[in-house]
């Protein structure tokens, strides 16, 4: 197993941000980046506006933190202990982290967590993320997300009811699109998930998706109103050192616990032959989104480019609070590993972004230019925007020590890019 940390859990408790009316201090470190300067007095009327909305932000958040606290304060002593437990039991429960590496038992642990719910506690979020990137040089990609949430929440505008589960069984909510020379929407839409033995189930309106199996073979299949959509044998690739990690991480009341799958995968999608990398997840996360930067980008060769960068953002102003970039490189069977990502939006009056990613000033240079997406919103006191963009790699480079890689022997790449914006608990 190799242990890696740049995919997508985000959190934030009230020990790791701390604010004032001018400035963001996040684990101690003080990080703003602008590059859109202002002149004369049109900076000075920016510059108003971004205090005010720093202000606005700081507000929101301590708001949250305040009722949190409130809340936890002000229930009777039985409920209080049993909230408390709550979080205690999920820490330490039979699947703990620590436990299962020193016990070797990786393979099964990561069984358990995507083979299973948890008993969620307030702002307790589960969902499981799957991402399937094609290695033909096409542009095809499909996805599958589907969760829940502890308490109600509005996800793209349909309201979703806390519910508990119910003899392996809850309510959630569901979305698979693909790209397959067009936009294909398969479902958006709240559902039902089911968990049976090494099997989880997520049936919407006019969809079922189903993913079983065993560490290290699995298989996802899909149906619409009774037809085939896909069917995909999902198994470990040849370097058995970049194929899964398993890890968590609590700080008091707050915390995630994730497993990733890097896999391979073969089988048919919209009845073509469909092949290449797949990306799964199922993560837990106790405590608010907030937004982030993350992109996995697969190239031909099969190496692959991924970066996480959790962050606040404020009218251009961004204080990071994690900052990681990884690239694989298939052909020695290598991770790199890179500090002071850095990236780069620019919009396109066709629609069609543009991302200009660097690292280690200059040592890794990509540029990523967006030819589909797909929009989600969630509303649960505040508001969270997340968008996929599917990406083409226009540029690439990256300076290893005793090399330097681009384009031309990666074979095109491509992947996704993903936006987010807001808060939500």
């Amino acid at each position: 197993m190799n242990t890696i940390s740049n995919d997508k859990p985000a959190i934030m408790d009230d020990k790791s941000a701390i604010m004032n009316d001018k400035s963001i201090i996040v684990n101690n470190e003080h990080v703003i980046m602008n590059d859109k300067p202002a002149v004369g007095n049109e900076k000075e009327n920016k510059n108003r506006t971004l205090e005010e909305r720093i202000i606005i932000e700081k507000n929101k958040l301590l708001r949250f933190i305040r009722e949190r606290n409130d809340y936890i304060r002000n229930l009777p002593e039985t409920e209080k202990k049993a909230f408390i437990a709550s979080i205690q039991d999920l820490k330490e429960s039979k699947n703990k982290i620590e436990k299962l590496l020193l016990k070797k038992e990786v393979k099964k642990g990561i069984d358990d967590l995507l083979f299973s719910f948890e008993d969620l506690p307030l702002f307790g979020k589960e969902y499981w993320f799957m991402k399937f990137t094609a290695d033909d040089g096409s542009r095809r990609q499909f996805f599958l997300t589907f969760g829940r949430s502890a308490g109600d929440i509005e996800v793209n505008g349909r309201y979703v009811e806390n519910s508990r589960v119910v003899n392996d069984r809850t309510d959630g909510y569901c979305v698979a699109w693909a790209y397959d020379g067009m936009k294909i929407n398969l479902t958006d839409d709240p559902g039902a998930i089911e968990v049976e033995n090494d099997r989880v189930t997520c049936s919407s309106k006019d969809m079922t998706a189903d993913f079983y199996g065993a560490f290290p073979k699995y298989m996802l299949d899909i149906s619409k109103n009774d037809e085939k959509v896909c069917c995909l044998d999902i198994k470990e690739p040849a370097d058995v050192n970049y194929n899964s990690e398993l890890s968590e991480f609590f700080r008091g009341l707050f915390g995630y616990r994730f497993a990733n799958l890097y896999f391979d995968f073969k089988g048919e999608l919209f009845g073509k032959d469909f092949s290449g990398k797949c990306y799964a997840q199922k993560v837990i996360v106790i405590g608010p989104f907030i937004p982030w930067k993350w992109s996995r980008i697969i190239f031909k060769n099969g190496s692959v480019l991924t970066y996480y960068i959790p962050n606040i953002e404020i009218i251009g102003v961004e204080y990071n609070i994690h900052n990681s970039m990884e690239f694989y490189d298939s052909e020695t069977r290598k991770l790199h590993r890179f500090r002071k990502a850095k990236v780069y939006e620019y919009p396109s009056e066709k629609g069609n972004k543009r991302w200009i990613v660097t690292a280690e000033e200059g040592r890794v240079f990509m540029v990523t230019k967006s030819y589909c997406k797909e929009t989600f919103s969630f509303t649960k006191n505040f508001n969270f925007r997340y968008i996929e963009n599917l990406v083409d790699v226009v540029d690439f480079q990256v300076e290893l020590e005793d090399r330097v890689i681009t384009l031309e022997g990666t074979g095109s790449g491509l992947g996704m890019v993903e936006d987010t914006s807001g808060f939500v608990i």
